[in-house]
């Protein structure tokens, strides 16, 4: 049997720094086990996967594939239990501009 490994097209969206940013357009909805991840696609042509935090999951139930989003991390609180991660907590924009068809 020959192997040969796997590797996706998309980087992953850790942010760190607050106030960090991720804006573009949502091209794909994955369902995965712990929830959602939203592929975003920017400006640039770069495409990004959302982590499946609840947090943003939660801000997400209205987003659609097409819609425009702006994700911006706010910080990372501390942990409750001692030994877990902080829970990460995120502001989502949906882009309400809708283009108008010149006639």
């Amino acid at each position: 049997m020959t192997w040969e490994k796997q590797e996706s097209n998309s980087d992953f969206w850790n942010p760190e720094k607050e106030n960090e940013e991720l804006v573009g357009e949502v091209i794909e909805v994955r369902p995965g086990m712990y929830g959602n991840q939203y592929l975003i696609k920017k400006e640039n042509g770069e495409e990004i996967l959302t982590p499946s935090h609840k947090i943003l999951q939660g801000r997400m139930t209205k987003v659609i594939v097409g819609n425009k989003v702006k994700h911006v991390f706010i910080k990372q609180d501390l942990p409750k239990i001692k030994g877990q991660n902080g829970v990460k907590l995120y502001d989502v924009f949906i882009d309400l501009v809708v283009e108008e068809k010149v006639a």
